[in-house]
């Protein structure tokens, strides 16, 4: 028990497993040696991969340090010129041709300048560490918007029952499924219900552990997000018969006219059929997993095939960063113009959230694990691609969920049956937070998705088209 444990002296032997940040360390994952059939595959390696997230984590460090407000690569941001320039870098620097960028109109960016969130009670007016503002916030007036507390739960329509929440701020739990593309406001429609019933504003308490930052939108309407921490502090407070108040401040513009770029660039080979390999560049935050880890791994496939001499590539390889989805067009011109753009593809692979440390639950913490976490995934295609995807992931250790996915999702949402396809995901806790760091993503996972998209390419390649296509 907890009590035990505080009670006993420190083990000697201490953390072995933790680095001195308390993070895992990277020789500490599990790590399955490359069969002697696979050996081609060695150049791909964890620490090459992991240092090509590193660098663009420190494009994102960077945006945060000019003091950028809804800091990371975001669509309209030099955060987002910068991740453009880095791909294009690599790009160039391993001879692909027709290297360029293709522009888009973006449509109106939300730009915050300044924002506090404050909490007063007793007399006593205090911060909370993990208070995050909604994305899309408007501007408030000045001295902001006062709203008094009211703890609602998980907003369902049974807490409202002898509730009147007219004219207040409530706080809802939101938990996540197990991040922010499943969580419980979304699928119960909690922050629309908070506003049907006459609340003025909504608190969103994010998760069952940790104090995650995370700035979820509140329907256009005042709000703020907390982390579990910091959200169960405030139930106590009101749980004990306090009144608790909260103070919005925010400013912000909505910026337009804005263009943003994809990065395009080819790797010829011996025809001009192509296999079509993506990921997209913007990024909230630090965006280690979302999608640094993306970009990394498609430089990891850039480099090993760029090794290969064109005589031994039966296809050619185009890659694209693409713009990205979370406040652009993502891949929908690919589907729009398919019949043009999509003309010579027999294969698109798309690299997106592809590599996270497993996780386990243990009382309000979240603990990290020395595996890598298993996907969700999906295959359009033939039963021959599928039995090659399913052995390249066996071989490289990549675990997956036992039922695929219904479709694509993210950047290939729209294309997912244009085509033959490919897609492992993974959509953690801190999916969208400003805990997306690179501790998140380990070198062991980057490498054995990597080996294992390489391998599947080979394996493509081996095949005619119309044996990659699925059955009609």
């Amino acid at each position: 028990s907890g009590t035990l444990t505080a009670q006993n002296p420190p083990n000697p032997l201490g953390q072995p497993l933790l680095d001195a940040s308390g993070d895992v360390r990277e020789d500490a994952f599990i790590q399955i040696p490359l069969r002697a059939d696979d050996r081609r595959y060695a150049d791909i390696d964890g620490d090459r991969l992991k240092s090509f997230l590193m660098e663009v984590d420190s494009i994102s460090l960077a945006d945060r340090d000019r003091g950028n407000v809804f800091w990371g690569r975001n669509i309209g941001t030099l955060g987002h010129e910068e991740t453009q320039d880095w791909v294009e870098q690599y790009f160039r620097a391993n001879d692909l041709e027709n290297v360029y960028r293709q522009p888009f109109d973006v449509g109106p960016q939300w730009k915050p300048e300044t924002w506090t969130i404050s909490f007063s009670v007793g007399g006593r007016t205090f911060e909370l560490e993990s208070a995050r503002p909604p994305q899309g916030a408007e501007s408030t007036p000045a001295g902001g918007l006062d709203f008094e507390l009211v703890w609602l739960g998980t907003g369902s329509e049974a807490d409202y029952i002898g509730r009147d929440v007219r004219g207040k701020a409530v706080l809802i739990l939101d938990i996540p499924r197990p991040g922010t593309l499943r969580h419980s406001i979304r699928t119960e429609g909690s922050v629309a219900r908070a506003f049907e019933q006459g609340a003025a504003a909504v608190g969103i308490v994010y998760g069952i552990s940790d104090n995650f930052a995370v700035w979820q939108r509140t329907a256009g309407r005042p709000g703020f997000n907390l982390g579990y921490q910091d959200g169960l502090m405030l139930r106590d407070l009101l749980g004990g018969g306090e009144r608790v108040t909260v103070n919005l401040q925010m400013r912000s513009e909505v910026v337009s006219g804005l263009q943003a770029s994809s990065v395009w660039g080819t790797l010829p080979g011996m025809s001009d059929e192509e296999i079509l390999v993506i990921a997209h560049m913007d990024g909230y935050f630090q965006a280690a997993s979302d999608n640094a880890s993306g970009l990394a791994a498609m430089m990891g496939l850039l480099e090993h095939f760029a090794n290969i001499p064109r005589s031994e590539r039966p296809r050619t390889i185009r890659f694209l960063g693409s713009v990205g989805h979370h406040s652009g067009p993502g891949t929908s011109w690919l589907h729009d113009n398919l019949e043009t753009a999509l003309a010579n593809t027999v294969l698109a692979i798309n690299l997106e959230h592809v590599a996270l440390v497993r996780t386990k639950y243990w009382g309000p913490t979240l603990r990290k694990t020395n595996a890598v976490s298993p996907m969700r995934w999906w295959v359009w295609g033939s039963d021959r691609l599928l039995a090659t995807v399913l052995d390249s992931f066996n071989r490289f250790n990549v675990a997956v969920t036992g039922d695929m996915e219904g479709g694509a999702s993210g950047e290939m949402g729209r294309m997912a049956r244009d085509v033959p396809t490919i897609q492992v995901i993974t959509s953690p806790e801190i999916k969208h937070t400003e805990q997306d760091t690179p501790d998140w993503v380990p070198a062991v996972g980057l490498e054995q998705i990597t080996r294992a998209y390489a391998r599947i390419i080979d394996g493509a390649n081996g095949l005619d088209r119309e044996d990659l296509e699925p059955a009609p």
